[in-house]
């Protein structure tokens, strides 16, 4: 590539960390929904996309999502649930972070939250993986919005051209491609250090 690569920029769930929560979701909904349907209810969630930009509290997040999907649980259970949904990393991930190679920089750009991202930070410590973390709840900003991207680009001075994305959403990567990121869909670990393997990264 030229110019050559200077940032890797990673997704974080669905990667190094296991989606999980569907099935809880699926129960409490009593299967009003498919999977694919719930989880595309849960991209356009009002609620969800409110707190993973940071403007509403758990609480706030909490009852409206209960409001939107007519879950049969109270707050704290349900917050309680949620939080825990973070708790499954893909195994290798500290290993494969640790064997790449040359001397790129290295950042986290995840659609996530304060409940999220502060129990992925406390149990996991995935924050130490990275030289930057944009969580999106900081950034004010979501995936596959540009301005997400952008942001990150501009922080480190970098160019779309000199970076390299991966993350696990389609949508995802045709936006990081649309500016002129080499963006590259994993899903999963394994997946992930075959594509790197192939890059020669590592």
């Amino acid at each position: 590539m030229n110019p050559p690569v200077k940032l890797l920029l990673f997704d974080i769930g669905g990667v190094f960390i296991q989606l999980s929560g569907v099935d809880q979701m699926l129960e409490w909904t009593k299967g009003l929904h498919t999977e694919t349907e719930l989880w595309n209810l849960w991209l356009h969630s009002e609620a969800v996309k409110a707190f993973e930009t940071g403007r509403i509290p758990p609480d706030d997040f909490a009852a409206e999502l209960i409001r939107e999907f007519s879950l049969p649980v109270s707050v704290p259970t349900f917050l309680a649930a949620f939080t825990s949904w973070t708790t499954r990393p893909f195994p290798g991930f500290r290993d494969l972070m640790a064997g790449l190679n040359g001397g790129y920089l290295t950042a986290s750009l995840s659609n996530t939250n304060e409940l999220h991202w502060g129990n992925l930070c406390e149990t996991l410590h995935i924050d130490t993986l990275f030289h930057h973390n944009f969580p999106s709840h900081e950034l004010g900003c979501m995936k596959p919005d540009k301005a997400s991207f952008c942001h990150v680009l501009s922080t480190l001075g970098i160019a779309p051209e000199e970076t390299l994305f991966f993350d696990d959403t389609p949508v995802n990567i045709d936006a990081a491609r649309a500016l002129g990121i080499h963006a590259h869909r994993v899903c999963g670990v394994d997946h992930l250090h075959q594509t790197l393997k192939e890059l020669d990264i590592l």
